[in-house]
C-alpha cells in the first residue's frame, strides 16, 4: 500500500465501512435532531412562518448529505468517474448552504427580538457553523486532488453542522446536566461534534497508527474557534452586536 509523506496510507480496506458508518450517523442525527422541529412547522405549531431562505437552507443541508451519500456509494462500487463528475455540485452547495443558513438564523433572531425568549447571544453559534462549514468544505474542495486530505475534510465540515443536528436532541439534556458557563456551553453545543472528531482520529490510529495531517492542523482550530464562540456568547458586548446583525440581515423578499 503505497503512503503519502510521512507516511500516512491513503487508502485502507476498513475505509469504506468507516465512511458508510459516519454518514448514517449523520442522518441520524438529522433525523432526530430536525424531524420534531419539521412536524411540528408541517402540523402549523412552529412560532412563524418559516421564510423562503429557511426552505432554501433545508433543501440545501439535505441535498448537501444526500450528495454526500451517493458519492460514498460511488466510491464503494468503484464508480470513481462519476463521483468526480458530481464534484461541482457540491461546490455550488458550500455558498448556499452558508448564505442560506445565515439569514434564516438572521429572520429568526429578529422574530425572537420581540417574542420570548431572548436568544440573541445564541446567534454566535450559528455564524461559527457557518464559517466553519464553508472553511472546511471549501478546503475538501481545493484538496479533490488529494483523496484521503479530501475525505477529512469533508467528514470535518459535515461533522461540524451535523453536531448542530445532535444538539437539537441531546442540548436540552446537556444543559440541564452541565449548565450554560462558559465550559456548560462547550459542552452541551459542541459534544456531539466531538465524538465525532474523537472517532475520526481513533480510527486513523487504529488503521495507520498515526494521525492524517489535516485533522493535526484543522482540529485544534475547530477547538480554539469553540472557546472563542463560548467567550463571545458570554460577552455582554455582544448582545447589541447581536441584535444589530438580526435587525439589519435582510435578503430582499426570502427573508
Amino acid at each position: 500500500m503505497a503512503k503519502e509523506g510521512g507516511g500516512f496510507a491513503p487508502q485502507h480496506r476498513f475505509d469504506r465501512m468507516f465512511f458508510a458508518v459516519f454518514i448514517a450517523i449523520c442522518w441520524l442525527g438529522v433525523v432526530m435532531g430536525f424531524a420534531p422541529a419539521s412536524t411540528a412547522r408541517m402540523q402549523g405549531k412552529a412560532d412563524y412562518v418559516a421564510p423562503i431562505i429557511l426552505h432554501i437552507h433545508a433543501m440545501a443541508f439535505v441535498g448537501w448529505l444526500l450528495l454526500l451519500t451517493v458519492q460514498i456509494v460511488l466510491i464503494r462500487r468503484g464508480g470513481t468517474a462519476l463521483h468526480r463528475r458530481l464534484g461541482p455540485i457540491g461546490m455550488g452547495l458550500i455558498p448556499i448552504m452558508a448564505i442560506s443558513g445565515f439569514f434564516a438564523e438572521a429572520y429568526s433572531q429578529r422574530y425572537y427580538l420581540a417574542h420570548p425568549p431572548d436568544s440573541q447571544a445564541f446567534f454566535v453559534i450559528p455564524i461559527y457553523y457557518v464559517l466553519a462549514f464553508s472553511s472546511l468544505a471549501t478546503a475538501a474542495m481545493l484538496r479533490r486532488r488529494d483523496s484521503s486530505a479530501h475525505k477529512r475534510l469533508l467528514l470535518l465540515a459535515t461533522g461540524v453542522i451535523v453536531g448542530a443536528a445532535y444538539t437539537r436532541w441531546w442540548g436540552e439534556s446537556l444543559t440541564a446536566l452541565v449548565g450554560d458557563g462558559f465550559w456548560g456551553l462547550i459542552v452541551n453545543s459542541f459534544t456531539p461534534t466531538h465524538l465525532i472528531l474523537l472517532g475520526a482520529l481513533s480510527y486513523d490510529m487504529m488503521t495507520r497508527d498515526r494521525v492524517h495531517r489535516v485533522y493535526l492542523a484543522a482540529i485544534p482550530l475547530i477547538l480554539a474557534s469553540e472557546l472563542i464562540v463560548s467567550w463571545i456568547y458570554h460577552a455582554p458586548e455582544w448582545l447589541p452586536v447581536a441584535r444589530w446583525i438580526a435587525t439589519h440581515a435582510h435578503l430582499g423578499g426570502l427573508t
